[in-house]
């Protein structure tokens, strides 16, 4: 054999393996990208007329069923969180200083038995919030790259958001179906 041949045929197929390595993995390897300052959805449903009216409408939405994982990834380049939304939003936005224009209101809530989920597994919101804005790297911080994972266990409506880009919209909504 030729030894450039062999060479060559050896560097690109190390090219190859080294680079599905480095990769940020296929689209499917998650379920919703997080960019710039919004959450992003491989797929979408359109929020029914008949959903509770806490939930947003004009957010991303994706539909899953009961006992999925779904899986968030940091596509972007600035650090994240996915932090459930609850009754305490009004203290969050509150913290976050975004000031309370008394044109809505935020009574959101987890389905009866459902757990709160946060990057960062805090208790509730509100900790979660705050460890984001006193640690140093923030706390629940997830980092372009990385990936944070929750499974749905309980069916009903879920809203969560990204603590440090909510002034710029950054939230979703999940569907858990039976």
């Amino acid at each position: 054999m030729d030894r450039r041949a062999f060479l060559a045929g050896g560097a690109a197929t190390l090219g190859t393996a080294v680079a599905g390595c480095l990769g940020r993995g296929s689209a499917d390897a998650y379920d919703v990208a997080m960019v710039s300052d919004g959450f992003v959805p491989q797929s979408t449903v359109a929020v029914p007329d008949d959903a509770p009216s806490w939930v947003p409408r004009d957010v991303p939405t994706l539909e899953v069923s009961v006992g999925d994982e779904v899986v968030w990834e940091n596509t972007g380049a600035r650090n994240h969180t996915v932090t459930a939304a609850t009754r305490r939003h009004g203290e969050v936005e509150a913290v976050l200083g975004i000031p309370d224009d008394g044109g809505h209101s935020h009574p959101s809530f987890l389905p009866e038995g459902a757990s709160f989920f946060s990057s960062g597994d805090f208790a509730n919101e509100v900790a979660a919030t705050r460890s984001f804005i006193e640690e140093t790297n923030g706390g629940g911080a997830i980092a372009p790259g990385e990936r944070y994972a929750h499974t749905f266990e309980v069916p009903g409506w879920y809203h969560y958001f990204c603590i440090p880009h909510l002034p710029a919209g950054m939230m979703g909504n999940v569907r858990v179906r039976e």
